[in-house]
């Protein structure tokens, strides 16, 4: 019997193969010896020739190959391996490194992604490739070894994009435009981007097999009037034609049809994830905010900043629930890893139902904060709340939502997830964040 060596069936076994360590070779000639040894089974015996203890007797190994290179003879093999008396091999690679997964963020540097980014690298098992335009908010990860990234442009790069979607394991596009004045002001632009480069990037995922985790959004319900938003029982409901506002919502949801489609018909292997107004630091930034392309508490800090009204759209009676980044990503971070393959196929609402609040209460509850804040004493007065209607804010083509508020029954059986972090505790963390990357040189104190 010949041990830690895999044979072929006939003398002399070629094609049989073994490893030194991790190194694979392939025996491709040998011949049995009836040498007596006491050494253990897959011992070297000598090197010259290269000589291999077996149960009974030994294998002398004529010639052979080691990993992909070319055949030569037993002396050589034992050379080009390191093997010398003594050494051992092995039926399967030594402590062999588990093969990290690798996973491709398209926007890395936007606030899913960075956040994403920093949990991924946390373990030890991920490799992560990012592209995105800048890289602010990714810098500390620069000169991680694990994290691979290449500042461009998804509607240039699609070469770049194509090779890295065969490349890696998990594929996340979270690029999007998803600041509601852009979405009236810019709706061809928001189609280009959110719709026609997502499509060409699903249809690589197809193309190769791999799986896809796709940032659906809490759009897609619309107007729907169901007390929680249910991923397979909810209908989604948009306004006409003549309202751009739901540009966004309608390429979104066609995504998601398109995605369910390739997974039923041809196998594609997704997920389909609906963040509920996830915030925390690195959302946004203040200079996006003050052309007005930035989410609402963004918007709100930097009128608290500035010293300007705080703007509360149609009076600010609109209803969503907020959720914590650190929520959000931990929910994500599930999905990724895919216990069970529970995810496979699914859509999945993330979002907190216990942070439901009005947009005039954000405002509240963002003041109540500041004015305890360590460096209120740089900002200007508080200059009150401003009532504003939506058309003159975001255009005639605006609508808006009463209410958006997620039922997580998905979440809780696919992932075992529930929302942790109190409202309270986001938008402190937010403000504290956004006041410190302030000049403050030029405030008085």
């Amino acid at each position: 019997v010949l041990h830690n060596m895999v044979r072929a069936v006939a003398d002399p076994w070629p094609g049989a193969f073994s490893y030194v360590g991790n190194q694979k070779f392939t025996v491709w000639s040998s011949r049995v010896h009836p040498h007596a040894s006491k050494a253990q089974p897959g011992s070297v015996i000598s090197v010259a020739p290269l000589l291999i203890a077996c149960g009974d007797g030994a294998l002398e190994i004529v010639t052979g190959q080691a990993g992909d290179g070319i055949t030569m003879q037993g002396s050589q093999l034992a050379q080009t391996l390191g093997l010398v008396q003594g050494s051992r091999l092995n039926s399967q690679p030594a402590c062999a490194a588990r093969r990290r997964t690798r996973v491709l963020i398209l926007g890395v540097n936007g606030f899913i992604g960075n956040h994403l980014t920093e949990r991924l690298l946390r373990e030890d098992h991920y490799e992560v490739y990012g592209l995105d335009i800048g890289s602010d908010a990714i810098s500390r990860f620069l000169n991680h070894p694990h994290f691979h990234f290449v500042e461009g442009d998804i509607s240039i790069h699609s070469e770049w994009i194509e090779y890295h979607v065969k490349k890696c394991d998990v594929v996340l596009p979270l690029v999007a435009i998803a600041t509601p004045i852009e979405y009236t002001r810019n709706p061809l632009r928001v189609f280009e981007l959110d719709f026609e480069e997502n499509l060409r990037i699903i249809r690589y995922c197809v193309k190769y097999r791999k799986r896809i985790i796709f940032p659906s959004t809490s759009e897609v319900y619309g107007m729907c009037s169901d007390k929680y938003f249910d991923e397979d029982h909810s209908n989604l409901i948009v306004g006409p034609v003549n309202k751009p506002r739901w540009i966004y919502s309608v390429s979104k949801q066609l995504l998601d049809r398109v995605i369910w489609a390739y997974g039923e018909k041809e196998g594609l292997q997704f997920t389909l994830f609906r963040p509920f107004n996830w915030m925390g630091p690195r959302l946004d930034n203040l200079n996006a905010a003050r052309i007005g392309s930035s989410r609402a508490i963004t918007q709100l800090i930097l009128n608290l900043v500035e010293g300007s009204p705080i703007k509360l759209i149609d009076g600010g009676k609109q209803k969503r629930c907020f959720t914590d980044i650190r929520d959000g990503i931990e929910a994500l971070y599930r999905i990724i890893e895919n216990a069970g393959n529970r995810c496979d196929g699914e859509i999945i609402n993330i979002g907190n139902p216990e942070n439901e609040a009005s947009i005039e209460e954000l405002g509240e509850m963002l003041l109540a904060s500041f004015e305890k804040h360590p460096l209120r004493h740089y900002f200007p007065p508080f200059a009150g709340f401003r009532v504003v209607e939506s058309s003159s804010y975001y255009g005639k083509g605006y609508q808006d939502v009463e209410h958006r508020k997620p039922s997580i029954r998905n979440a809780r059986r696919c992932l075992n997830w529930e929302p942790k972090i109190d409202m309270q505790e986001t938008i402190d963390e937010t403000l504290d964040f956004f006041l410190r990357t302030v000049d403050l040189t030029d405030k008085p104190s």
